[in-house]
């Protein structure tokens, strides 16, 4: 997958080395069941018309730039490890738009023919409540308008499990108050994050992106993955807490390294946990797959 920078103003060497592609449109934090569905349109499109498969996403988050509502500062997926996700859904570019004063106010207009025209779009994909250009004035309505039928647009419907939308919005809800055991309905897996371990025996360092959205403060079980073996443990996480570091203490001395790749996954906040009580918990034996 080849990645593409893009900065304001848009470069026109970008814009005319631009392959003629399928775009998925949208932010995409968390590549969430909802995002999956979007993508999986999109890929469906490019296969048929036989054209590449482009999403764009931006960074940082709108709502850090633009002075309204809750700031989003902390990801989901940090933009190296939605970089990976795309690229395990078959994307083949993706246009990383540097947003800040002047992305935002670039007029609808403006950017459908400054950024998917302009690239080349054929063909454009987002959900229902995608928005664009300044104040977010452009919708999906209003894109199928300022596309003068230069590309076709497809616009995909609200993905709804247990009554309730799948979206960033919620899946950072239920993480920000520890309920992360219920993430997997809407994410479509465990919530995880990349690492790099250090340590031995029961007790390991993780130091991860500090761009990650950490769960709230209080103790999880958690499963660390190092090639090919699966260690339980414990993480403790406070308000105090480096927001880089992660500390495990695990059931089992088996994993030990330096500067090792790893992956961490949020199974179970516990509420009650004392680290005294810890030994209590008694051994959990890796699986090596």
């Amino acid at each position: 997958m080849e990645q593409i920078h893009i900065n304001f103003p848009i470069q026109s060497e970008i814009q005319v080395a631009s392959d003629p592609c399928v775009m998925a449109l949208g932010f995409f934090d968390g590549v969430h069941l909802g995002h999956q569905e979007i993508i999986k349109r999109a890929k469906a499109i490019a296969e048929r018309k036989k054209l590449k498969l482009a999403v764009m996403t931006f960074f940082p988050h709108p709502s850090s730039v633009i002075p309204k509502g809750p700031k989003v500062t902390h990801y989901l997926t940090p933009l190296p490890v939605k970089a990976e996700i795309f690229e395990q859904l078959g994307v083949d570019l993706m246009y990383v738009v540097e947003f800040n004063q002047q992305v935002a106010k670039i007029p609808h207009e403006q950017f459908v023919d400054d950024y998917l025209c302009g690239l080349n779009v054929q063909h454009a994909v987002a959900g229902f409540d995608y928005k664009y250009g300044f104040k977010g004035k452009g919708t999906m309505e209003q894109l199928t308008l300022d596309s003068r039928s230069r590309f076709a647009v497809t616009t995909v419907s609200k993905l709804e499990k247990h009554e309730q939308k799948v979206g960033s919005t919620l899946l950072r809800e239920l993480i920000s108050t520890g309920r992360v055991e219920k993430v997997n309905d809407y994410l479509g897996k465990d919530y995880e994050m990349l690492g790099r371990m250090n340590g031995h025996g029961k007790l390991i360092e993780v130091k991860i992106d500090p761009a990650y959205f950490l769960p709230c403060s209080g103790s999880y079980e958690v499963t660390v993955a190092y090639q090919g073996f699966y260690a339980k443990g414990i993480c403790e996480i406070s308000s105090q807490a480096a927001n880089d570091q992660l500390t495990i203490r695990l059931f089992h001395e088996s994993l030990l390294g330096y500067d090792e790749p790893v992956v961490v996954t949020w199974n179970n906040f516990i509420a009650d946990f004392e680290m005294h009580d810890f030994h209590a918990q008694g051994d959990m034996l890796d699986v090596r797959l």
